[in-house]
């Protein structure tokens, strides 16, 4: 029979966290509850490795997701988002220079 050792472990981990009610968060929460499942259905080999680092990774993003810098940055996130200026620097994107404005700012370097 089929142990219920990770989904349980998972769920409390979860419970503790606070991240069932955190909808940024849901599915993460959501993938780990799979992943537990598989991992205790495995049969008397276990589970693949392939399985078992996709949990590993997934319990790891849960630890950074509950940080408190991770919860930091979701407010400044938040924050962000609810502002609709589109001078903020949040709203500007970094544009890589193009090959023939180097050339250009070279010449005009060169030739000032």
């Amino acid at each position: 029979m089929a142990t219920r050792k990770h989904l349980l472990a998972v769920n409390r981990a979860i419970r503790a966290s606070n991240l069932d009610e955190l909808g940024i968060d849901a599915p993460l929460a959501e993938l780990l509850r799979d992943l537990a499942r598989l991992i205790d259905r495995a049969g008397e080999d276990g589970p693949s490795s392939k399985l078992l680092s996709a949990y590993l990774s997934a319990t790891k993003d849960l630890r950074r997701a509950t940080s408190p810098r991770s919860a930091r940055s979701r407010a400044a996130t938040a924050a962000t988002d609810a502002d609709d200026d589109p001078e903020s620097p949040a709203a500007l994107k970094l544009v890589e220079e193009s090959p023939l404005d180097k050339i250009r700012r070279n010449k005009n370097r060169a030739a000032g």
